[in-house]
């Protein structure tokens, strides 16, 4: 779970997003974190969509899309990377929407 006391400052301030690397892991898992726990996630994917909770952190990946100002590339980009080493994983998938469990 995050609290103001396990996020990092460049979070807080939002200048994680003007660093020439974004976005990294760790902007990843920040946004998807703080979604879940702190803006409703963990209700929406496991009340309203009726996913089964897991160990880890399950989102959709319109949400990833939505975090990162919907372009395109990049999502599509950091998703694959992270399939690639084995952050995330697919935990579902639908016709519109792929659900993504993270791993780390």
């Amino acid at each position: 779970m995050l609290n103001k006391d396990s996020i990092k400052i460049k979070y807080l301030i939002g200048t994680f997003r003007d660093e020439v690397d974004y976005p990294t892991t760790e902007d990843f898992e920040y946004l998807i974190k703080n979604w879940y726990w702190n803006e409703g996630g963990h209700n929406f994917i496991h009340t309203y969509r009726g996913i089964p909770e897991s160990d880890g952190i399950i989102f959709p990946d319109n949400i990833l899309k939505e975090k990162l100002n919907g372009e395109e590339k990049i999502y599509k980009d950091l998703l694959e990377s992270l399939l690639s080493v084995n952050k995330i994983k697919v935990n579902k998938a639908t016709k519109f929407t792929t659900y993504y469990e993270i791993l780390i």
